[in-house]
């Protein structure tokens, strides 16, 4: 009896044994890991690349765990130089061709009134720079005054170190007149001031008396000058606007200029209005024949080193360029120093410089 109960009890303890032995085994090789509840939650709110099944959406995240990943390389990416650069530019062409001409110059005008009777008053009485451009269809006109002093070393032989402009060409036009180049020397005389001053390198150069001017208007019996300004003084009255002159008060609305120091720039936008009424005239014409009518009108009232077909050339593009790019311009005030004699002097010759180069838009070819 004690034998078989003591056999039960120790199968009793084998079986117990073995049930251990077996949730051992089960819980190290079949049985998956605990995952908490929250982890396995998070987990499910993923969507596994490539599963079909998404998981539920939930808000982004901050990762604090660096993952370790093999390095990929970038594609390279243009550099922001190479993309702005711009693509290859075509070679400049040949300049464009304008009534038979290309590129520009730079040409000294000169206004005289050599031929008026009242020795006190004759001689040159304005100046401009003046820059044509075939190319481009501008022409650019920048007014001097005559009594800008100037240093003129090339006129100490004359007997003038320093000399306005008005000095130096009637100086010279005066002590050459017998020789056939006087206005031609006269004019030189001043270019080369300019040059060695203002740094403008003239090519051409034109000089037109008043003559000119007054014969040709009497021809034709008037002409029409649009008045930029009213005009007062003693002998006559002119308003602002389209008016009908003779040769006569033509010449006289070019020429007056009162005493004071300011009146020299009154005078150029009257000059001005003149050069626009001539220029509305010429279109009305064939170039060669408004050149031919025009340069004969006076003895000495027109000079110049263009052939004719250089000045066929200037007034054709004079009448085909728009209105807007034939552009006036003066030496401002403000750059000068005003004397008592009426004479006056740059005050900063490095801005005058500046201001005219910048005004002409280049100093030409």
């Amino acid at each position: 009896m004690k034998g078989r109960t003591a056999i039960l009890i120790l199968l009793g303890i084998l079986i117990v044994l073995g049930t251990v032995i077996g949730i051992i085994i089960v819980q190290l090789f079949y049985r998956q890991p605990f995952i908490p509840p929250s982890t396995l939650a998070a987990m499910m709110s993923l969507t596994p690349q490539g599963s079909e099944t998404p998981g539920t959406i939930t808000p982004q995240r901050i990762v604090t765990a660096t993952q370790e990943t093999t390095p990929i390389t970038p594609i390279p990416l243009a550099s922001p130089e190479l993309l702005n650069t711009p693509g290859p530019t075509s070679t400049p062409g040949p300049l464009k061709e304008v009534c038979g001409a290309t590129g520009s110059y730079v040409m000294l005008a000169i206004l005289t009134d050599i031929t008026n009777p009242d020795t006190d008053l004759d001689g040159a009485i304005g100046y401009r720079i003046i820059h044509v451009n075939f190319s481009q269809e501008r022409i650019v006109v920048y007014a001097l005054p005559p009594s800008l002093i100037l240093p003129s070393p090339n006129l100490v032989s004359y007997g003038y170190p320093n000399a306005t402009l008005s000095n130096a060409f009637d100086t010279v036009y005066s002590v050459e007149r017998s020789n056939a180049d006087a206005v031609s020397m006269a004019a030189n005389a001043v270019a080369q001031m300019i040059n060695e001053s203002l740094g403008i390198l003239v090519s051409h150069y034109v000089v037109i008396d008043t003559a000119t001017f007054e014969n040709y208007a009497n021809d034709k019996g008037s002409m029409d000058v649009k008045i930029s300004g009213t005009f007062v003084t003693n002998g006559f009255d002119m308003q602002r606007g389209w008016q009908k002159l003779d040769g006569t008060l033509i010449r006289q609305y070019m020429t007056y200029k009162t005493g004071d120091k300011t009146a020299e720039w009154d005078r150029v936008l009257r000059q001005n209005d003149v050069i626009n009424s001539f220029r509305q005239e010429a279109k009305t014409q064939d170039p060669a024949a408004f050149i031919a009518n025009f340069t004969t009108k006076a003895e000495d009232g027109f000079a110049t080193d263009l052939d004719m077909g250089q000045l066929k050339q200037l007034v054709c593009l004079a009448n085909t360029m728009e209105s807007v790019r034939f552009r006036y311009y003066s030496l401002p005030q403000s750059r000068l120093n005003f004397f008592e004699d009426g004479t006056m002097s740059i005050n900063d010759q490095e801005s005058v410089k500046a201001n005219i180069a910048n005004s002409l838009g280049s100093t030409g070819e």
